[in-house]
């Protein structure tokens, strides 16, 4: 499916875009745009199943896309933004057909919803066909979780009637790759390939046929997908050389392993992680441990893409405590990457602040500067720096002001008003409560 992303906000448009792993969703193709002209172009070439949209912006708004897709009976479903909260607003959306209406700030579970809402609605009948996500649904069959967004089922294949094994190439060749897919009956979405080599499922009726054409490859025991409790003792014994029972299995329906979070609890989510990992004493405990909370990061977060999925599950497992270390490393880079966008907005507003000490500088202003809602960009800056935006503002004032008393013999109004307060006596009240005494005894004691 087609998605198009539609905000004046640039920043606002990057957030959206990497707010979800769309995927999940079954969208293939995303587009964004801050040009809600261009935007209207875009909905016209009749291939964009769902819109995002602010609900004003300058020229089109998105109750006009909204009624423009109406009036050109396009199949687009619509999830409407604001940062504004009055009800006429919603209103006019949900009349036009809006399926949601979210305001900004735009968390991600919210989101979710509104997905969970949009892809219910399309129903049976998608626009483009969902595209199979084979290692979703072998997670969801082998961990005794379940996600809260499940893997579309593949039309090609009726799952119940079907005998499969798994599979493993180490150190295969291209053509060995190209042999199993040839031979795969269209079930190349169970096929992987790691750095030990391929692995994943293949029909038992093509294992005979294999033996003799792929070399060195090795098959586990028969199951049914269909039959849970027998595919996971199988994949555990035949890629990690466990013996699993049911009770090993049990234990985590009680240990809250969700992972959804975002970069800012990443720190949190890590020590709870590390604090139960050391609560487990054997191999075993350990490997479920880390595959349940793999199948969490998969469905509910994106820090870890499907190859590195892929390689956990069929090779890196095997030894859980290093296991444990390529986890941490992945996702911690992840949250790198993500502190790099919301550094960068935090450095454009402290460079504007440092520029234009004397101005207003009211949370509004800031939020045009980098094309943030004030609300989610008070809130980010917070995230990012453990502060206040107001209470940056005010101290670089002072600062500026103590620099001025010391290096000019400007008075102390003018002073006042070059850092941005109009009225002299608060200014006084804030410098003394800063630096403990008034603008004047600070200059006489630096200015013998």
């Amino acid at each position: 499916m087609r998605l198009l992303i539609v905000d004046d906000g640039f920043y606002i448009v990057e957030y959206l875009k990497h707010l979800l792993d769309w995927t999940k969703y079954g969208v293939d193709q995303i587009e964004t745009t801050t040009n809600s002209i261009e935007a209207k172009g875009i909905l016209e070439q009749g291939q964009t199943d769902i819109l995002i949209t602010d609900i004003r912006m300058p020229e089109v708004s998105g109750l006009d896309l909204l009624e423009h897709i109406n009036k050109h009976m396009l199949k687009t479903k619509v999830i409407i933004l604001s940062g504004y909260s009055q009800f006429d607003y919603a209103q006019s959306a949900i009349r036009l057909g809006a399926l949601d209406y979210l305001l900004k700030p735009v968390d991600k579970e919210d989101m979710e919803k509104a997905m969970q809402s949009v892809i219910k609605n399309i129903g049976e009948n998608p626009p483009d066909k969902v595209e199979f996500d084979g290692l979703g649904y072998l997670l969801s069959v082998i961990c005794e979780q379940q996600p809260s967004v499940h893997p579309c089922s593949n039309d090609s294949y009726s799952f119940n009637t079907q005998s499969f094994c798994f599979f493993q190439v180490p150190k295969a060749s291209g053509k060995d790759e190209i042999t199993l897919k040839d031979n795969c009956e269209g079930l190349d979405d169970f096929f992987w390939r790691t750095p030990s080599g391929l692995a994943g499922l293949v029909l038992t009726s093509r294992m005979s046929s294999l033996e003799h054409k792929v070399e060195h490859i090795q098959f586990s025991q028969s199951f049914e997908l269909t039959r849970k409790n027998t595919v996971r003792h199988t994949f555990y014994h035949f890629f990690h050389n466990e013996e699993m029972e049911a009770s090993d299995f049990s234990r985590w329906k009680d240990w809250n392993l969700s992972a959804k979070f975002d970069a800012a609890q990443w720190e949190l989510v890590r020590r709870n992680m590390l604090k139960k990992f050391a609560q487990l004493t054997t191999r075993k405990q350990k490997l479920l441990y880390l595959l349940e909370f793999i199948h969490s990061v998969y469905f509910e977060s994106d820090p870890l893409q499907p190859a590195e999925v892929a390689d956990l599950l069929f090779h890196q497992l095997s030894d859980p405590d290093e296991a444990l270390k390529s986890i941490m490393l992945s996702i911690s880079e992840w949250n790198k990457h993500n502190d790099c966008a919301n550094n960068q907005i935090v450095h454009t507003v402290q460079t504007y602040i440092a520029d234009h000490i004397s101005e207003c500088l009211s949370l509004e202003d800031l939020g045009k500067i980098v094309h943030l809602h004030p609300v989610y960009l008070s809130k980010l800056y917070k995230q990012e720096t453990g502060e206040n935006l107001s209470t940056y503002i005010s101290m670089k004032r002072l600062e500026k002001a103590s620099q001025l008393l010391i290096d000019s013999s400007l008075h102390v109004v003018d002073i006042s008003h070059l850092v941005g307060y109009k009225k002299n006596q608060y200014f006084i009240k804030l410098f003394k409560d800063q630096y403990g005494v008034t603008p004047y005894q600070y200059r006489r004691q630096y200015i013998k």
